[in-house]
């Protein structure tokens, strides 16, 4: 005799047939959760430029350094075609030319130079949450560096603020050089560290001492003072003097590759330094600009800095950090 459906239904709830059906439950529940995180993992390998494999290719994501380098180069230089229709639509080279304009189908300043470069690694903010955070790119290079490999940062500009030094050395291994001629030490949160090193000096095209007792350097100078052959970081944060800086850099490395891997600087349009904030100083700072793409910089990050347009409105958008890759060479960020 075929069993009733109560009995059936009393052999199902015995503890055997229950136990049963969780673990096939359970085994459902978890294939299709790995399922769903293995996709969402190709997904971001092919949008968000992540590695999903050993330097392989899955589901035609782009996954080598290499390959996420050249993408961004070729992206990278297409927004660089554009900049000069865009001046020219906007009326560059005519009277009425403005780097400010009111209308709202017009670009400003900053809009010809977007930072539109991809960084082949994870980008995050470094230091404190107002005026001082940087944007780094790839952190997690520089965290996971064994101890015994050398890791450098040169900063300079350290007046009243060192709390992205005092992040990145608890964070990694690095040492900091600090180079400021104007104070006489580092002051803020990594004030006292036993990596940070201050030098009371400015660095700029040639070596010498003022007659107020200012003493300048080169860069090559100083690398070759303390040893160190290349820069993992370098951080210019100098109140407009940014510009003769970088381009003293320039001169000393024309020809050659810059030595660092990443530049962090903060952007000043101060009157009566090295240019203005007016279409004169516009047609300098897009030769300087083009000179640091010319050296192999791509910007991959920048964000305003508020704070002196909340102080006073007149000022403008005068100030902006800009984070730069340098895609020449063959430092960490490349190979990583």
């Amino acid at each position: 005799m075929a069993p009733t459906h109560a009995e059936m239904a009393r052999g199902f709830l015995r503890p055997r047939f229950i136990i049963a059906f969780a673990a096939l439950a359970l085994l459902s529940y978890t294939t299709y959760t790995r399922l769903n995180m293995y996709n969402a993992h190709v997904r971001l390998g092919a949008i968000d430029n992540c590695p999903v494999s050993n330097g392989n290719s899955v589901a035609g994501a782009i996954v080598t350094t290499k390959d996420r380098l050249l993408r961004s180069e070729k992206v990278y230089q297409q927004q660089v075609a554009l900049r000069d229709p865009a001046l020219k639509e906007n009326g560059y080279g005519k009277p009425w030319f403005s780097i400010w304009p009111t209308d709202k189908d017009s670009m400003n300043w900053w809009g010809y130079f977007p930072a539109s470069f991809n960084c082949p690694h994870e980008v995050e903010r470094v230091g404190r949450y107002n005026d001082g955070g940087k944007w780094m790119c790839g952190m997690s290079v520089l965290e996971n560096l064994d101890p015994l490999e050398k890791c450098v940062i040169y900063s300079m500009g350290v007046n009243d603020d060192s709390s992205w030094e005092a992040e990145m050395m608890d964070r990694t291994h690095c040492e900091v050089w600090a180079f400021d001629g104007s104070v006489e030490d580092v002051a803020g949160d990594a004030k006292g560290n036993p990596r940070m090193h201050f030098n009371k000096v400015f660095i700029g095209n040639e070596n010498r001492v003022t007659a107020e007792g200012s003493v300048w350097k080169t860069l090559p100078t100083i690398m070759k003072e303390n040893g160190h052959e290349w820069i993992d970081v370098l951080k210019v944060d100098i109140e407009g003097y940014e510009y003769e800086t970088l381009d003293a850099l320039m001169d000393s490395y024309q020809g050659s590759i810059l030595p660092f891997s990443q530049l962090q600087v903060e952007f000043h349009l101060l009157a009566g330094l090295f240019l203005s904030n007016d279409v004169r100083g516009f047609n300098k700072f897009k030769r300087w600009y083009e000179r640091l793409e010319g050296m192999h910089l791509r910007p991959f990050w920048s964000e305003h800095n508020l704070v002196p347009i909340s102080m006073d409105y007149r000022v403008g958008f005068a100030c902006i950090e800009y984070s730069f890759l340098n895609i020449a060479g063959n430092h960490r960020l490349l190979r990583a």
